[in-house]
């Protein structure tokens, strides 16, 4: 199945159940950014690829966040006293989406407008320039299958329902995070994020995310659970800048016991602990022999040898969402994969 098409053969599956690839800061990628008063490529930039080419790539839920630019309403993200602004009109962006959608009619693609100002007027924007593939349905979308979503547009538009008023007839859907219940007029999302620029954090807060979503979050499907595989930059003076912090070789240190790198680099190792450090049951992979004492007694217990996510809650356990730096297709593969409910493997998906 061609990354274009992907979701064609998932149609039954109701999106809160779906995994899928995630861009953060989808808009600023190289190449389509304005230099530095240096002329160089700002060191902001989070993407390689053009979202129109993040989505033949198979990625389907995008962080997109707008500001208003030498008149324009496009893409940007600042971080420690850089920007890099998008060269792109976001009206230009959802137009090709747009049509994208309309190509391709069983493909749901999701654009979080985040970080953007009501005076951007981006809700007014996405309206004119959707056209006939924004999805017009209502309630919570997450409850929904593929092809219920699908048949009302295809193109889904969430907003942050503190900032625009959610009009669902209209296109415009509601964001929110997710707290008790999920957002009756769109999508709510969990997650665990705080900015940092060390792995070891990185990976922390994904699998603090994942313990929330799994234990304190009776209702699993009514939202999505996203992990920010993303680091924050925090040197300008730096000539590595995110790319460099995401894809340089990652590594356990065993001076610390901590691991250091770039999350692209390491964006299989991440996957493999939330899917779990063993075989499939019945396995000598699986099973742990432990010796357990009461009085004077003891006995010895087969325990699992696998976190609390095994694949066996693949469905609900793992990420909805990969939010990650710099999409590409390898990584793609990987994540869509897990949707194959058939597959028992752990290993044979690490990057």
């Amino acid at each position: 199945m061609a990354l274009t098409d992907w979701m064609k053969q998932y149609q039954d599956r109701r999106l809160g159940e779906l995994h899928m690839p995630g861009s953060h800061d989808a808009g600023t990628s190289k190449g389509h950014i304005e230099l530095t008063a240096a002329g160089t490529v700002s060191n902001a930039a989070t993407q390689s690829l053009t979202i129109l080419e993040q989505i033949n790539a198979g990625t389907r839920f995008f962080d997109l966040r707008l500001a208003e630019h030498n008149k324009k309403i496009v893409a940007h993200h600042t971080t420690a006293g850089q920007g890099a602004y998008s060269d792109t009109g976001v009206d230009q962006v959802i137009k090709d989406a747009s049509t994208f959608c309309l190509n391709h009619p069983s493909e749901i693609v999701i654009f979080r407008i985040s970080h953007t100002a009501a005076s951007t007027k981006a809700d007014e924007i996405a309206i004119r320039s959707g056209g006939a593939a924004l999805h017009r349905g209502t309630g919570n979308l997450c409850l929904k299958t593929l092809a219920e979503i699908a048949r009302e547009g295809n193109l889904v538009l969430i907003f942050d329902d503190s900032k625009f008023k959610v009009d669902q007839a209209k296109g415009i859907h509601g964001y929110s995070k997710f707290k008790t219940n999920g957002n009756a007029k769109g999508i709510a999302c969990c997650g665990c994020y705080s900015g940092t620029h060390k792995l070891d954090e990185v990976i922390c807060n994904g699998l603090k995310g994942q313990f929330l979503h799994n234990t304190a979050h009776g209702t699993k499907h009514d939202h999505l659970w996203q992990v920010y595989w993303q680091k924050t930059y925090t040197n300008p003076l730096s000539s590595t800048g995110i790319e460099g912090g995401a894809t340089k070789k990652a590594k356990l240190s065993f001076k610390d016991g901590k691991a250091h790198g770039g999350t692209h680099a390491s964006t299989g190792y991440m996957i493999s602990l939330m899917k779990g450090l063993g075989g499939p049951k019945g396995t000598s992979e699986y099973e742990l022999q432990a010796e357990k004492t009461k009085g004077l007694i003891s006995k010895t217990v087969v325990q699992p040898k696998v976190m609390y996510s095994t694949l066996g809650f693949r469905n609900f356990a793992l990420p909805n969402i990969f939010s990650y730096d710099f999409v590409n297709e390898e990584t793609n593969k990987v994540i869509i994969r897990m949707n194959d409910k058939t597959r028992q493997a752990v290993r044979d998906d690490n990057l």
